[in-house]
């Protein structure tokens, strides 16, 4: 498995397909990094955490469509066809992962906030995880090997995105707007929308894995 991800890391880095989301999350962060006073911070942070969803989705949809069909072939006849899906899901949540971190490390350095960090960047780095696994999971839901038609998957994911965004019953939402947020809607209970974000790429992770498995028989 460490000869699998070292693989797809490389490949990630080579393919130059993790350009357009660092420079993505990069100006969104700026965009609508934090302000001056010491309630900017929380606001930082959770805007830095909704990025994650459309960002790390982008580069889980890049790590599924980056390989040619050769050499996915030549992958998956070594190692499995389920193990080399694992690797690219894996490095492509790994990826969001740090952007994630230097995002939040960011809007620390920025918000002027010098007391009581912990609380609030444990709250976001909470808040970041949920909605990288979210964005993880729309990914794999709308791409290969699940939906294999190029156009249709890439409108699929856009969608699933934005109502991961803003519906109620998704996970990343929920994260985003429950107590203490600045934009409030129904709370989920304290813990669910991680554990539900934890499920919802557990399911979705295996299910690829399975498919991609079943489909190279």
């Amino acid at each position: 498995m460490i000869a699998l991800l070292c693989y797809q890391s490389a490949l990630l880095f080579r393919s130059h397909r993790w350009i357009f989301p660092l420079i993505a999350y990069g100006l969104l962060i700026s965009v609508g990094g934090a302000g001056s006073g010491s309630q900017a911070l929380p606001d930082g942070l959770d805007w830095s955490a909704a990025i994650l969803v459309p960002v790390v989705a982008l580069l889980t949809r890049s790590m599924l469509t980056a390989e040619p069909a050769a050499a996915r072939a030549c992958v998956s006849a070594a190692r499995g066809p389920a193990r080399a899906q694992l690797a690219a899901l894996t490095t492509a949540f790994a990826a969001g992962a740090v952007l994630g971190l230097a995002g939040a490390g960011y809007e620390v350095v920025t918000s002027g906030h010098k007391a009581a960090l912990l609380a609030p960047l444990t709250a976001g780095l909470g808040k970041a995880l949920v909605c990288a696994l979210v964005g993880s999971a729309v990914a794999t839901l709308f791409n290969p090997p699940l939906i294999r038609h190029a156009a249709a998957a890439l409108l699929a994911t856009i969608g699933a995105v934005v109502v991961a965004l803003v519906s109620s019953v998704s996970p990343a939402s929920a994260a985003l707007r429950g107590n203490g947020a600045t934009i409030q809607s129904a709370a989920w209970p304290a813990g669910l929308p991680l554990l539900a974000a934890f499920a919802l790429a557990g399911v979705s992770w295996a299910v690829s894995c399975w498919l991609a498995g079943r489909r190279a028989e």
